[in-house]
This record gives structure tokens, sequence and C-alpha cells, in this order.
């Protein structure tokens, strides 16, 4: 073969060790050859040493908030909410549509006044426990009722009490 050909041939070479080198810096190390008893020292720790162990993430207020819904009566759907800021509760009609002239609960406001109609009220807004207290209809004779409010995961609770 001529000398010409071969310099392509070399150089093309060069270029897929370079890239290789680029992708895996492990394989960027000269080989040992059996002659040498002595391995090169390296100044690059190997790849699978320098990635720290997998560590599962702190728990996000999106994933510690917990919530369902209830049917409080004569079309109204209560969402109950408990997450780190304590309870909250919205009211919904039928459709799922928000009923602002009810508004929202949460631990500032527990209770709904006397003009809207209806009663509710968060029952140890503080608590670990909290339940919602409703009556929509029956008159003043009618019994009360009460909802718990989903329990938040337990890991959810271990972060916030740190």
């Amino acid at each position: 073969m001529r000398m010409y050909a071969r310099v392509p041939i070399g150089a093309a070479l060069a270029g897929v060790a370079l890239a290789g080198a680029l992708l895996d810096p492990a394989t960027a190390r000269p080989p040992v050859s059996a002659a040498s008893s002595v391995a090169p020292a390296s100044s690059v720790a190997p790849a699978s040493t320098l990635r720290p162990a997998p560590v599962s993430p702190a728990p996000s207020a999106t994933t510690c908030t917990a919530s369902r819904e209830v049917s409080i009566g004569a079309g109204v759907t209560a969402r109950l909410i408990f997450g780190p800021s304590g309870p909250e509760v919205t009211f919904e009609d039928g459709p799922g549509h928000p009923i602002p002239s009810l508004g929202r609960l949460d631990r500032r406001h527990p209770a709904l006044p006397a003009s809207a109609g209806i009663s509710a009220e968060i029952l140890t807004p503080y608590g670990p426990a909290p339940r919602l207290r409703t009556k929509v209809e029956g008159g003043a004779q009618a019994p009360y009722q009460v909802q718990d409010f989903p329990r938040p995961v337990e890991n959810c609770r271990k972060a916030a009490a740190r």
C-alpha cells in the first residue's frame, strides 16, 4: 500500500479513538502492557465512584397534600385538602364548579359565617386529625355530618416534624 493511502486511515483511527475518549473517559487511559508491572497513575477517578448514591427526594408540598371530595347535601360537594399548611375546604356544585359565595375554609377562617346559608366548620384545625362538620339541609333539628380529612403519606408527616 502506498504511504499517502495510509495517512487517511491513521487519521480516521485517531478520530475514532478521540471520539471514544470523549464519550467514555474510562477508555481514554493508555492500555497497560503485560511487560509493565505497574499501572499508570490516574488523575481521574473511575466514573462509577464519581456518581453519588441515589437519594430519595425530600417530599414536596404537592406530594405531601392529600385531597378527597365528599357530598355534603343539596348538590354541594366539599373538597377536603390536607397538606403542610393545614386543612383547607373548597365548595363545588354538582358539575364541579366552585361556589364563590361560600368561599374557602382554612386555619385562619375555620367556619363559614351564618350568612352563608349552610353550616360548615373545621373541627381542630391545628390538630393532627381535623374533621369537617357540616349541615346543609334539614333545619335546626337535622344532625350534623362529620367528615375526616384525608391523611398525608407517612414520609410527609416525618419530614414536616423535623
